[in-house]
């Protein structure tokens, strides 16, 4: 099965989220969060690569249910077209470039990305195994220590967000 269909696959069980922005995070109103708050009743399939562009950060401000709804849309959008980045999907993989530890996470970052699953954190890590080879997407990160470091800590942060996910679900038992 290629890429495309596991994602499909993986993220189907997600339903549309009553709630896009988690209010209760400790940030104001403004251009960025209404950019979140245009996705409101919108499915996820029905997203263009044209609506991303026009509200590039929303997916920073979704809450952890609307992130993991929409998430699938910015992968599959940025496969559709390699020769060309898509602004969130970049986005996506700088959040992802963190310390090896999780006590490097912020609190809005541990919430809405640990709300993903083993299996959708999988598909991740293989989406960016494939954008990597994409030239739009060879920019240097946050570090400047090179593409090849930012890939690799992106994928090095979605392998500890697995483990820590599955700590947690045998800690529930």
């Amino acid at each position: 099965m290629k890429l495309p269909e596991r994602i499909e696959r993986v993220f189907a069980h997600r339903v549309m989220p009553d709630v896009v922005v988690d209010m209760t995070s400790p940030f104001h109103i403004d251009s960025d969060v209404e950019e979140a708050l245009w996705f409101t009743g919108r499915d996820w399939q029905s997203i263009t690569r044209d609506d991303w562009q026009k509200h590039p950060v929303a997916f920073t401000f979704f809450s952890k249910e609307a992130l993991g709804y929409y998430l699938p849309s910015i992968l599959l959008l940025s496969l559709q077209s390699p020769q060309q980045a898509l602004d969130p999907a970049e986005s996506l993989i700088w959040e992802l470039d963190r310390s090896p530890s999780t006590e490097g996470w912020t609190d809005n970052f541990a919430n809405r990305f640990l709300g993903l699953t083993s299996t959708e954190l999988d598909v991740l890590k293989e989406w960016l195994l494939q954008v990597c080879e994409y030239a739009p997407y060879k920019g240097w990160g946050i570090a400047a220590s090179g593409p090849g470091d930012t890939f690799g800590r992106a994928f090095d942060t979605v392998d500890l967000l697995q483990k820590e996910v599955e700590r947690r679900r045998l800690a529930r038992g």
